[in-house]
């Protein structure tokens, strides 16, 4: 027969069962780690998201500079090429204007050259140019041509067999409409293929008349050169007078 045992002790007083037991501050503390580990393991999978999508747009970037780099560099090459094409066309503008002048200074640099004596450069100067009207010739050389004659300073070297050569040369440059006040820099003796010679040079100024052919061209010129001559005297005048 079955027997029933029922335990009158208080409960204070009972034994107690063998079992499994936790802390509550314990079970508090683990689930606050579990916490923060799943907080910063979704934190850390978010910025490498964030930071993937960070080098997709720098990769972009890359990508687009690299594009416009290319671009700018055609932009660069092809303005450097515009500038020289520029630079060529003013230079032949410049020398077509000029043509028809430089064919008479040249032609009558050519006619006043004497015999053993040769030139072996010609340089011009850039100056500003003199205009007709502030020089104080008569007004109507302005209305007849609209181009200003112009002055400018000019070098010539050479070398002669003779100074009698030379002396010529500067008398028959005296009356040149278009090369006036030549002075002599310098003669000094050299040898010319294994011959004895006097180089030269003289500067002087230069005068005529761009984009303007014919006669009065160069009458124009040649009443500029005369006021100039005339101006000088009258300052040399004054300069001894006092």
């Amino acid at each position: 027969m079955a027997k029933i045992e029922i335990n009158l002790l208080p409960r204070e007083l009972r034994k107690r069962q063998p079992g499994i037991s936790f802390d509550k501050s314990l079970t508090l503390i683990a689930g606050l780690a579990v916490v923060l580990v799943v907080a910063f393991v979704g934190m850390n999978v978010f910025q490498s998201m964030k930071l993937k999508a960070l080098n997709n747009k720098i990769a972009q970037a890359q990508r687009r500079a690299d594009e416009l780099r290319k671009n700018i560099e055609l932009v660069d090459a092809l303005t450097d090429v515009k500038d020289k094409v520029l630079q060529r066309m003013s230079a032949i503008e410049a020398l077509d204007r000029n043509r028809a002048v430089w064919v008479r200074v040249l032609e009558d640099l050519t006619r006043r050259v004497p015999d053993y004596l040769w030139l072996s450069l010609l340089e011009e100067e850039e100056s500003q140019s003199t205009a007709v009207a502030d020089s104080g010739i008569d007004s109507t050389i302005v209305l007849s041509q609209p181009p200003s004659p112009a002055k400018k300073r000019v070098t010539m070297e050479g070398y002669s067999y003779s100074l009698n050569s030379l002396a010529s040369f500067l008398i028959e440059l005296i009356g040149s409409p278009y090369f006036k006040n030549m002075e002599l820099q310098y003669v000094k003796r050299a040898e010319v293929e294994e011959r004895k010679t006097f180089t030269f040079q003289l500067v002087g100024d230069l005068y005529y008349v761009p984009d303007f052919e014919g006669l009065d061209a160069d009458t124009a010129v040649h009443e500029l050169a005369s006021f100039d001559e005339t101006e000088n005297t009258e300052m040399n005048l004054a300069a001894g007078r006092e």
